[in-house]
């Protein structure tokens, strides 16, 4: 039944929507939709009950499917089947980092897609495995036993990981990621991807019975390189050649395009068209290429008895049964810190890939709200057998420069992986592994990174420390006790910092100045009031020196104060009345001064000014306002 146009608001409800809202415009300003007059008015009228701005926010495709254009159909048709055809051997290949059957790389690819439509804040971003939470994954089920007890965890995993997600984003504590700075995080990345591409090495050279850690496989695969299958090897290079060079001839076609843009005719530009898809689907042009080589093997008669080639040996892939992640006290204790560290890092990796093309794009994102849509996804996804996903950078980057328009694209990218699923499951066994751990190797070299080293180093070198331990230890020790170990190691640098704020400090007649370069909190106060005290028995001590009268603070740049400073100051300014040394508190922030005034401290004095305070607690008139050097008996220095 339609709504009558003329009803009024009901009393006792305010519609909170801002006023440039889609859900609530004027009739003559809706922007052209397929929705209703009836729907819109239902929609209008929603937000009086509830709150506009909050639905907004919590559900994202409201403000792109009430405006949604039907030119941007195919725009966004187009993009999702170029990610999918990215995503489809990408899967595959990032099943074997996790150790698990390949099939579950695919049932990872598509329920990520669908949630991410209706939750995600980025029109660019594609969710699914990737080289990093795969790594993370197998280390984390390393310990699990079989391949189905792997399964299990895995899922369980995503499931935790999606929760935990989930719970950060609806409390809005998206800030925490923020405590992991960069130097951990290059250095993290940089080790997974090398201990990647060890992990695949065995694949690379047919090699069986290769350990999974960085040491066993770096000693096994040169322990047993004489028994190297050649055509594996050889089949595997010429397929990191292949993806090589069609990653450059992109390259060089896309400045071609750029160069001549205006000089193109339409043939042309539908030749560069072409060779652009052939070159972003180069992964799937690989896989195909190198499965039709497996299968025209397998049709010899002699291939079973030499096995030249290693082929996928698992069951032919099928599409998921939808059923409940089995969660245990057992597999939780399994899983131990993972539980904490995967959905941290599989944010961490979300979080930069959205805000890099946020930025590049113009628009702006939500990082709560990331969170949530990044836990729905997990959640989601564990019930068809997915481990944990995250967004992928590769597959954002091909999703933005195929002209996407909204988030819609990623319904026909998770189509794309389930028709391969239900279709493509049988050619699944004729694939060679080389091939796909060839698409590994050359997808996550890149990521190493060692010119940080040297930037860092031109800039503050004690940062240098957190990257290395995160470097060491991700390698050798694991990838979950490497992140933790660094991140705590760089809190302790942080909290460091606070221990020993940035001040300076001089002596001026018979006025102690000390000047706040930052912020002065609890920890750093013990720092302060001793080098306060030390200069005041200083003065009694030294005949040569003025008696103190006055302890001046320069507050101008000091952002806050909290409780345990206020106690402290409370004490100093006693024992310094005592002395009848004056306590006075210079140029504080509006808050802080605040803050001081309610606490009524004995002996504090605050002051609007330097000059003030030294013309009411000077002995003498000073002409000069500038500080004096230093002289060679005194102790006071200029703090770094």
């Amino acid at each position: 039944m339609a709504l009558d146009k003329k009803r009024t608001e009901p009393s006792g409800y305010d519609c909170c929507c801002p006023s440039k809202c889609p859900l609530t415009l004027p009739h003559s300003k809706r922007p052209r939709s397929p929705v209703s007059d009836s729907q819109y008015e239902l929609l209008q009228w929603f937000p009086c009950y509830f709150d506009a701005t909050w639905l907004l926010k919590k559900f994202p495709f409201f403000n792109w499917l009430l405006r949604y254009r039907l030119r941007w159909l195919v725009s966004d048709v187009v993009a999702g089947l170029t990610v999918g055809l990215m995503v489809v051997p990408q899967a595959l290949a990032y099943a074997s980092i996790a150790n698990l059957p390949h099939a579950y790389g695919l049932y990872s690819a598509f329920m990520g897609c669908f949630i991410y439509t209706l939750f995600g804040t980025s029109k660019d971003v594609t969710l699914g495995p990737t080289a990093i939470v795969s790594l993370l994954t197998e280390s984390s089920t390393r310990g699990c036993g079989g391949i189905q007890a792997r399964i299990v965890c895995a899922t369980a995993l995503t499931f935790l990981s999606g929760a935990i997600q989930f719970a950060v984003g609806i409390l809005n504590l998206g800030f925490l990621v923020e405590f992991i700075p960069v130097p951990v995080i290059s250095g993290f990345t940089s080790a997974a991807a090398i201990t990647i591409a060890l992990g695949q090495l065995h694949s690379l050279l047919g090699l069986k019975n290769v350990g999974r850690s960085v040491l066993s496989a770096i000693h096994d695969n040169f322990a047993y390189i004489a028994e190297t299958k050649i055509w594996d090897l050889v089949l595997g290079v010429c397929c990191m050649l292949v993806v090589i060079g069609l990653k450059l001839l992109k390259s060089h076609m896309e400045r071609i395009e750029k160069k001549h843009k205006d000089d193109l005719r339409w043939y042309q530009k539908v030749a560069f068209k072409f060779i652009w898809l052939i070159c972003t689907a180069r992964n799937a042009v690989v896989v195909f290429s190198a499965a039709l080589i497996g299968y025209s093997l397998t049709l010899q008669p002699w291939f079973e008895k030499n096995n030249v080639i290693t082929l996928i040996t698992e069951d032919k892939s099928s599409l998921p049964n939808f059923t409940a992640p089995d969660i245990t006290s057992q597999t939780c204790s399994t899983l131990s810190f993972s539980i904490v560290v995967v959905p941290l890092i599989s944010f961490l990796e979300s979080i930069a890939i959205v805000k890099a093309f946020a930025r590049k794009n113009g628009y702006k994102v939500d990082s709560s709200q990331e969170l949530v849509a990044l836990g729905l996804s997990n959640l989601a996804s564990s019930f068809v057998g997915s481990y944990p996903v995250t967004g992928s950078f590769s597959r954002t980057a091909v999703n933005a420069q195929s002209g996407v328009k909204t988030p819609a694209a990623g319904i026909v990218t998770g189509l794309v992986v389930i028709l391969a699923l239900a279709f493509l499951g049988p050619a699944f066994h004729y694939i060679p592994s080389s091939s796909l751990a060839a698409i590994i190797i050359v997808a996550v070299l890149p990521v190493v990174d060692v010119t940080i080293v040297w930037k860092i180093l031109k800039t503050k070198y004690i940062d240098v420390l957190p990257l290395l331990i995160s470097f060491t230890l991700t390698l050798f020790l694991g990838i979950q006790y490497g992140v933790l170990i660094a991140v705590a190691v760089y809190l302790v640098l942080l909290l460091y910092r606070h221990a020993k704020p940035r001040h300076q400090m001089w002596i001026e007649g018979s006025h102690i100045f000390m000047k706040f370069n930052g912020g002065w909190t609890f920890p750093g106060v013990e720092h302060i009031i001793s080098r306060i005290n030390a200069e005041v028995t200083l003065s009694k001590d030294n005949p040569e020196r003025q008696r103190t009268r006055s302890v001046i603070l320069d507050c101008t740049a000091m952002p806050e104060i909290d409780f345990t400073i206020i106690q402290e100051l409370r004490g100093t300014c006693s024992d310094l009345e005592k002395e009848r040394i004056t306590v006075c508190v210079v140029s504080p922030q509006v808050h802080v001064g605040h803050i001081l005034k309610k606490a009524s401290i004995s002996n504090l004095r605050l002051y609007d000014s330097m000059e003030l305070a030294m013309k009411e607690n000077a002995e003498s008139d000073i002409d000069d306002m500038e500080a004096r050097p230093l002289l060679d008996g005194e102790r006071s220095s200029l703090n770094s």
